[in-house]
Order: C-alpha cells, then sequence, then structure tokens
C-alpha cells in the first residue's frame, strides 16, 4: 500500500451498544448488571444484548432471562419494544 493509505480495522461490539441504548435512556442502569430482552415472557424472554457488568457472570446473548438471572440475580432487564410482531430497535 502506498504511504498515507494504511488499512484500519475497527471491531464495534454492537452487543453492547443496544444496552448502552438502554443505560442512556434510564441512568438507573448504569453500572449494574443488566440485558435487553426481546419478544415472549415465556422464560423471561430471549436476551439480545448484555453489559460488561453482566458479562462478568456469565451471561451471553442468547440465553433466557431465566437462565441469566440463575448466574445473576441482580440482573435488571430492559425490554425491547415490539411492532408488528417483532422487536422494534429504532430507538
Amino acid at each position: 500500500m502506498s504511504r498515507g493509505r494504511e488499512r484500519v480495522v475497527a471491531l464495534v461490539d454492537m452487543d453492547c451498544f443496544f444496552m448502552q441504548v438502554e443505560q442512556r435512556l434510564d441512568p438507573q442502569l448504569r453500572g449494574r448488571p443488566c440485558a435487553v430482552v426481546q419478544y415472549t415472557e415465556w422464560q423471561g424472554g430471549g436476551i439480545i444484548a448484555v453489559s460488561y457488568e453482566a458479562r462478568a457472570f456469565g451471561v451471553s446473548r442468547g440465553m433466557w432471562a431465566s437462565e441469566a438471572r440463575a448466574l445473576c440475580p441482580e440482573l435488571a432487564l430492559a425490554r425491547v419494544p415490539q411492532a408488528r410482531g417483532k422487536a422494534d430497535l429504532t430507538r
């Protein structure tokens, strides 16, 4: 490559991004283990985003909220609104 045209590779943690949006909307979630859940009430809903604080307890995306609460009892959950039967991530 010619000088001044070096490649730049950036990693963006979009999994945590959705959690940070919720933390910005609700400042009480900041610094706490929390996760964003979507869809069904069955087993607390499916987790789609996890804060770094919750990751330290082993909580991960794709878990049911009930599984995550077993790992981290103080886990706060933010529910994504639905639009036409799907998660509405426009926020």
